[in-house]
C-alpha cells in the first residue's frame, strides 16, 4: 500500500484545515490522489496564488518546480540550495477575456472608462527597443503569431504578467525587460540573443522553451 502523504504544518491548524487533512487522507486511503506519493505544504499565507504548494511527486495544482535562468542553465546539476515552484499561465490564459482580472496594475489589457479610467498598456511603455507600432498594446502582442520575434514577445508578456500576479519568484519585472532588450539588441541589426550566464547563448526557441517553463498552469 502506497504511504500516506506527508502534511506538514508552518503555523496553528483552524478547525476548518484540520478536517480538511483528515479529508486529504480519507480520499488518499481510498485512492482519490492516485497512486503517487504526493508530500503537501500548508502555507500560512496565500502562496503562487493558492493556499497549497505541492513540493514533490504526484502533480498537482500547486505549481511546478522551476529556476532562475542562470539555474536553468546548470540543470540537472544545480540540485542544491533553495527551491522554486512557479504557477505562471501561458500567453493564450493571458490573452483570453475571462481573464482581463487577473491583469495586475499597472498592466491593463484594455482602455475602459468605468469604473475607473484607463488606458491599455503599449508594449513599448514597458519594453525597449520595440519592432511593433507605437500603439501596439500588450494584448496584441499575445494575439501575436508566428516566429521571431513574435513567439518570444508574446512569451516575454506572459513572463511580465505572471510576475506581477506573484506566480513566478525565479523573475523579476527587471530581469524580464532585461532578456527583451538583451535578445533585441545583441543580433547586430537582426534578432539576438540572450545570456542566461557567461558564454551560454539563448536564441529565441531556447529563450521560449525557457520562460515556457515557468508556465506550468
Amino acid at each position: 500500500m502506497a504511504a500516506s502523504p506527508e502534511v506538514r504544518n508552518n503555523a496553528s491548524v483552524p478547525p476548518d484545515q484540520e478536517a480538511g487533512y483528515k479529508r486529504i487522507r480519507r480520499a488518499f486511503l481510498k485512492g482519490g490522489l492516485g497512486a503517487a506519493p504526493v508530500l503537501l505544504t500548508l502555507v500560512s499565507r496565500p502562496v503562487l496564488g493558492g493556499q497549497w504548494r505541492v513540493v514533490g511527486g504526484g502533480g498537482g495544482g500547486g505549481g511546478g518546480k522551476c529556476f532562475t535562468p542562470s539555474g536553468f542553465v546548470s540543470m540537472p546539476t544545480s540540485q542544491h540550495g533553495q527551491t522554486y515552484y512557479c504557477s505562471g499561465r501561458t500567453p493564450g490564459y493571458w490573452k483570453q477575456s475571462q481573464h482581463f482580472g487577473s491583469w495586475r496594475p499597472p498592466y491593463y489589457p484594455i482602455s475602459t472608462k468605468w469604473p475607473n479610467k484607463q488606458e491599455a498598456t503599449k508594449f513599448k511603455d514597458v519594453f525597449s527597443p520595440s519592432p511593433y507600432p507605437p500603439d501596439t498594446t500588450l494584448l496584441q502582442v499575445l494575439e501575436l503569431m508566428g516566429g521571431p520575434p513574435n513567439d518570444v514577445a508574446r512569451h516575454i508578456v506572459a513572463a511580465l504578467l505572471n510576475a506581477a500576479a506573484g506566480w513566478t519568484p525565479v523573475l523579476t519585472i527587471a530581469a524580464i525587460k532585461g532578456i527583451w532588450t538583451e535578445y533585441m539588441n545583441t543580433g547586430g541589426g537582426t534578432i539576438g540573443y540572450f545570456e542566461p550566464t557567461a558564454g551560454v547563448k539563448w536564441y529565441h526557441d531556447d529563450i521560449v522553451n525557457y520562460l515556457l517553463s515557468t508556465m506550468p498552469l
